[in-house]
């Protein structure tokens, strides 16, 4: 039996967090869901812990102590997560950040809606796509 998909949301604003947690857990797709609140948090899942590793990340870039490039950074220079399927999902449309982000070998990168209705589609789309349809490193 696999084992269930795995979702890391890493989500420095409270709100954002409560409604992509909402729009998950509501989604067809069944997945564990693990919050990091800001980048040191997301290393030590990622780094240190002895769980099973994620099937996916959604990566803010505005995030305290740590932000997304520096994580994302990180992830891409670690044996143990450099492959892992990383989303940026932010608030930032800058073309800059966008190239920034492919620069250090994001998987996608979405930004945000600031309609719901656009927001929760999209990312139920993209957990459609990259859980169900893609095929994942660590399935």
């Amino acid at each position: 039996m696999k084992p269930r998909p795995r979702v890391l949301l890493v989500e420095g604003k409270e709100n954002d967090e409560l409604r992509a947690l909402r729009v998950i857990t509501d989604s067809e797709i069944d997945c564990d869901v693990r919050v990091a609140r800001d980048g040191i948090e997301a290393s030590g899942i990622l780094f240190e812990s002895e769980d099973q590793a994620p099937t996916l990340i959604l990566l803010d870039l505005d995030l305290p102590k740590l932000n997304g490039f520096e994580l994302l950074a990180r992830i891409r220079g670690n044996d143990k997560t450099k492959r892992l399927t990383v989303i940026v999902f932010s608030d930032s449309g800058e073309q800059s950040e966008v190239n920034k982000c492919f620069d250090l070998h994001a998987n996608s990168y979405v930004q945000k809606d600031k309609d719901l209705d656009y927001y929760e589609t999209r990312l139920k789309l993209m957990l459609y796509y990259w859980i169900a349809v893609n095929r994942n490193v660590n399935t």
